[in-house]
């Protein structure tokens, strides 16, 4: 029995060390039967949207025709949290068949709250999204093992977004004017989202990706329904692109000169940067800006201290419509910096 306890608990420090350098591979790593599974696993969790708490400033590129009320981001705000993950329902092992080797399936649940430095009711309603994901290896399951290796795999997402559609779309002002109820409106849609991604690991352990794909809006009718307020205002169909580099945890040789030996570090910080864009096509003739600005650009740096810990750094920019769901009329530029975070992603 003592040689039993002995044994489990050195193929568990070797399981664990093998996790530490899935991205610059030695033969201990590879020995592991879930080996090519975990590095596919842990490259889906890297391309997931990212979770942060943020202090924003945020600038109106294009000025109001309405100001803003107390409690609608009036004075500006204190912070802005995005707090999202894809929840698994089944990610692929070794022992499944091929088919499931290459699926993850998984239940999408995100947040996104502002909090203003107004003095009435300063939390402003959330951007709610849940609904369902997969991704599907497209590539050779075999390729993943090689230190060099080309991955390319397909994600699709059904989801619903709203605010909780607690009043009425719109309100009038003082003068009568028609605005977007930005405190409480009634925001509801539906998309469904298709990206192919195509990612390069190199033996420097950079992973460099790319990601282009398709979103459209459908209707799910009843309580999920399409507010038909959006329509020709909002945009119904999307195109979508992302890039990202990120250098991940890795062994480093260390040659020590005077005493001729060699010892191998594991380095545990992690860098990243990566933008996502839009572009709105289709019918936007309700908008109420001449410019339509059917573009909108996301770029976000992090950085991890240590891969074992769960919250790092990260400055995020945004430039073009306000992503806020039901703000989605106002332009503004976004300059925030705060904590990143991150659930089992390594």
């Amino acid at each position: 029995m003592k040689w039993l306890i002995i044994a489990s608990c050195l193929i568990c420090t070797g399981m664990t060390k093998a996790q530490d350098v899935l991205w610059s591979p030695d033969t201990l790593s590879t020995t592991s039967p879930n080996f090519a599974m975990n590095r596919y696993n842990q490259l889906l969790g890297y391309h997931d949207q990212l979770m942060y708490l943020t202090w924003p400033y945020i600038s109106p590129v294009v000025t109001r025709g309405t100001p803003l009320r107390d409690g609608e981001g009036k004075n500006g705000y204190w912070l802005e949290g995005n707090f999202t993950n894809r929840f698994v329902i089944h990610k692929g092992k070794y022992y499944n068949p091929e088919i499931l080797q290459r699926l993850r399936f998984t239940f999408d649940v995100g947040l996104t709250p502002r909090l203003t430095r107004d003095s009435s009711s300063p939390l402003l309603p959330t951007n709610n999204k849940f609904g369902l994901g997969l991704d599907l290896l497209l590539s050779p399951v075999a390729g993943l093992i090689k230190e060099q290796t080309t991955p390319v795999w397909l994600t699709v997402q059904l989801h619903h977004y709203s605010n909780g559609q607690a009043d009425s779309f719109f309100m009038k002002d003082e003068d009568g004017n028609q605005r977007n109820n930005y405190r409480s409106g009634d925001f509801s849609t539906d998309y469904l989202r298709l990206l192919v991604n195509v990612a390069n690991i190199s033996a420097k352990e950079h992973i460099i990706s790319f990601a282009a794909g398709w979103q459209k809006e459908v209707d799910l009718k009843g309580p999920l329904g399409m507010s038909p307020e959006l329509d020709n205002r909002y945009g119904k169909q999307r195109l979508l692109f992302s890039f990202q580099w990120l250098k991940a945890s890795r062994l480093v040789t260390i040659n020590n000169a005077l005493s001729s030996s060699i010892k191998k570090v594991t380095k545990k910080r992690q860098f990243s940067f990566r933008t996502d864009l839009e572009y709105i096509l289709g019918d936007l003739s309700q908008f109420p800006l001449e410019n339509k600005y059917r573009l909108g650009a996301h770029a976000y740096l992090t950085y991890m201290p240590s891969t074992t810990n769960e919250v790092g750094f990260m400055i995020h920019t945004f430039y073009g419509r306000d992503y806020l769901n039901i703000r989605f009329d106002d332009i503004v530029f976004i300059g925030e910096a705060g904590l990143y975070m991150r659930i089992n992603k390594r």
